[in-house]
């Protein structure tokens, strides 16, 4: 029976039909919030390795080390990631041919590799000395970083769209590993090269680990379909929304740190460390997000193949409203316990006030309401109105930083709960509309 003829079967009960649809919409989620879960203890780990081994001055390079890597590794390859899971969850669920998926793919990301590292290249002083300090290994590990995240993305899109997230579980994992691995002499030794070495390392390893233990399943993708081959243009059309969203989504979630770097002044590289040391205090929900999130779209895009457009529609509220009850949590922690964690985790150095981590934790809870709501969007295909919204969010997050006064924490903070906030009710009001059209 063919998944559309089993939708056809179960119209007549509807209660049935809903529950089984809803039982797809999250297939896989529990796996990869215990993978994302695990794979953020790991990060922890290393954050706090390298920041009481490197103290705040040297450390904030490494959390701009961090934060510029992931913020281009998002932009330019979460679209990739996202395409690929997306269509080829589509065109398998038709019995489409899914090896056109992969080349389009694979050439997309290897055009952007050669654009980069040549960028790069080209930038090499400019950018040792405006984000660095004019630290040169840092950089080399900025380009290396890249490219192998390059990969790891696209093989994220394949184990996503084959909806084989135990697979995707294991990239998390083995990534996470590396990390700390590579990273525990600096128990021993304080050395900012060796922790960018760990960085690059995460990537390279999450690479290696999923191609070996899903070498027979990813051979799938080899075997013939019917259909018209998976066009550029296809993938350039959905990844254009998504990189927006995605560049947006950075800057909100990794940008602190560089927009206090790039802002100027003295001490910024200090500042940048406790800023990102704050973000990452209060991101713990963000990492167990990421499990769902990795899971939503190729289910909901599934669903939305099969004509049950009212259940993807649910399927997002229901995540949203338990968000909400995760906000109030965090928030209530963040206050109340935060600045205490902050300094027994990180050091004293690192002791900040419970206003700016209660913001922090309010602009999470707002963040994840926005990117479960972009999941649905996107799988609707309607990335462009996602997208307009999440561009809004960034100019506001960096304006809110240029012109509220005070410490550059409490600034990070005001603009990104305004930012988030704002995305999240953008977001849910173009979800509210396409449903009542829908209806």
């Amino acid at each position: 029976m063919t998944a559309r003829a089993a939708v056809a079967e179960h119209a007549g009960a509807p209660v049935a039909g809903v529950a089984r649809a809803r039982a797809r919409a999250f297939d896989g989620a529990l796996v990869l919030s215990v993978a994302t879960g695990l794979s953020g203890v790991l990060i922890y780990a290393f954050h706090v390795l390298a920041a009481r081994s490197l103290g705040p001055e040297a450390y904030g390079r490494i959390a701009v080390l961090w934060a510029a890597l992931f913020v281009g590794v998002v932009v330019l390859f979460r679209p990739l990631e996202q395409t690929t899971a997306r269509a080829i969850a589509e065109r398998r669920s038709r019995g489409a041919d899914v090896r056109s998926v992969l080349r389009a793919v694979t050439i997309m990301a290897a055009v952007v590799v050669v654009l980069l590292t040549t960028a790069i290249v080209l930038g090499w002083d400019v950018i040792s000395s405006s984000l660095f300090g004019g630290d040169a290994t840092l950089t080399a590990a900025l380009a290396l970083g890249l490219v192998a995240y390059a990969a790891a993305y696209v093989i994220r899109g394949v184990t996503s769209g084959l909806r084989w997230f135990s697979g995707y579980g294991l990239l998390l994992l083995a990534d996470a590993l590396a990390r700390i691995v590579v990273a525990l002499p600096l128990v021993v030794v304080a050395s900012e090269g060796l922790a960018a070495a760990a960085m690059v390392a995460a990537g390279v390893a999450s690479v290696a680990a999923v191609l070996w233990a899903g070498r027979s399943r990813l051979g799938t993708l080899l075997a013939p379909g019917h259909g018209a081959s998976f066009r550029l243009r296809s993938a350039a059309s959905f990844a254009g929304p998504a990189s927006v969203i995605a560049a947006a989504d950075q800057v909100l979630v990794n940008g602190g740190p560089l927009v206090v770097v790039l802002a100027g002044g003295s001490g910024m590289s200090r500042e940048a460390g406790v800023v990102f040391a704050a973000t990452m205090l209060v991101r713990v929900p963000v990492f167990l997000f990421q499990g769902l999130a990795a899971s939503l779209l190729p289910n909901l895009t599934t669903l939305h193949a099969q004509r049950d457009g009212s259940v993807v529609a649910r399927a997002a509220w229901r995540a949203c409203a338990a968000i909400a009850g995760v906000t109030v949590a965090i928030v209530l922690a963040a206050t109340v316990a935060g600045p205490s964690v902050m300094a027994l985790v990180y050091g004293e150095e690192y002791r900040v006030d419970a206003l700016e981590l209660g913001l922090l934790a309010a602009g999470v809870g707002a963040y994840l309401a926005a990117a479960t709501l972009s999941q649905l969007l996107l799988a609707l295909d309607r990335g462009r109105a996602a997208a307009v919204a999440w561009a809004g969010a960034a100019v506001v997050f960096v304006a809110s930083y240029a012109v509220i006064p005070g410490e550059p924490l409490l600034r990070i903070a005001v603009g990104f709960a305004v930012a988030a906030g704002a995305v999240a009710f953008a977001l849910a009001t173009v979800v509210a509309r396409s449903s009542r059209h829908s209806a």
